[in-house]
C-alpha cells in the first residue's frame, strides 16, 4: 500500500507510456519473423497453433505467470500485485494494435536491424515501468519469485524462465506442427542481449538524466 500512497502522476505517466513501449518492443521482434523473445513464444506458438491473436494469448498467459507468482509468494503476495492483470491487458492491448498496423520486412539485412531495434525499444520499456517503481511486468515478477525462492537474483531468475519458455515452445512447436514455431536465431540474440541493454540503458539514466535533473 505504500508505493499507492506515494505514487505521483509523474510515476503514473511513465509507466503506462512505459507500457506501450514494452508492447512495441514485443511486437517489432515477433515482425523480424527470427524468433520471438523467449516470454512471448509460448503466447505465440499456441495462438498460431490455435488460430487465436497474439493479443489475446498474451495477456491470458501474463495472468498465468501472475498466478503462479501466488502460488509461489502465497501469504507474501501483496494485493497490490493484482495490478499485473491491468498492465497486462494494457500491454497485450497494444501488442494487438501494433501487430496489426505494423508490417514484417521481406529483406533480411532490415529483419535484422528490427531485431536489434526491437531489443532496445523493450528494454526501454522494461527501464520505464520498473523504474517507476509501481508493480512490475508479470514476466519480470515472476522472474523476481523464482530468484528469491532459489536465493538467486533477479537476472538469474529470468534466464531460468527464458530458457523454460524456449524449451515448452520447442516441444510444444515439435508436437503440434513438427516445426520450431517462433524459435530462432532472433530468439538467442534477444535473450542474450536485453538484459545488457537494460543494464546500459540504465547506466545513461543514471549518469546522464537523473544527475540534469538534479
Amino acid at each position: 500500500m505504500d508505493k499507492l500512497k506515494t505514487l505521483t502522476w509523474k510515476r503514473i505517466l511513465i509507466y503506462l507510456v512505459g507500457l506501450v513501449v514494452l508492447g512495441l518492443g514485443i511486437t517489432l521482434n515477433t515482425k523480424t519473423n527470427l524468433g520471438v523473445s523467449p516470454i512471448v513464444s509460448v503466447p505465440y506458438n499456441i495462438g498460431k497453433v490455435i488460430g487465436v491473436e497474439i493479443g489475446i494469448m498474451t495477456f491470458i498467459n501474463y495472468c498465468l505467470l501472475i498466478f503462479i507468482q501466488f502460488l509461489i509468494l502465497r501469504k507474501d503476495f501483496h494485493p497490490i500485485s493484482l495490478l499485473q492483470v491491468v498492465a497486462s491487458f494494457i500491454t497485450s492491448l497494444f501488442i494487438q494494435i501494433f501487430t496489426d498496423i505494423i508490417p514484417a520486412p521481406e529483406h533480411m539485412a532490415y529483419r535484422v536491424i528490427l531485431l536489434f531495434v526491437a531489443i532496445f525499444v523493450t528494454s526501454l520499456g522494461v527501464v520505464m515501468t520498473v523504474g517507476a517503481d509501481i508493480v512490475p511486468n508479470p514476466a519480470d515478477g515472476l522472474a523476481d519469485c523464482v530468484g528469491k525462492a532459489l536465493k538467486k537474483n533477479l537476472g538469474f531468475g529470468k534466464n531460468l524462465i527464458d530458457l523454460i519458455s524456449i524449451a515448452i515452445s520447442t516441444a510444444f512447436g515439435l508436437i503440434a506442427t513438427k516445426s520450431l514455431l517462433g524459435i530462432g536465431i532472433g530468439t538467442v540474440i534477444t535473450m542474450i542481449l536485453t538484459g545488457r541493454c537494460i543494464a546500459l540503458i540504465q547506466i545513461v539514466n543514471k549518469k546522464y538524466i537523473c544527475k540534469e535533473k538534479k
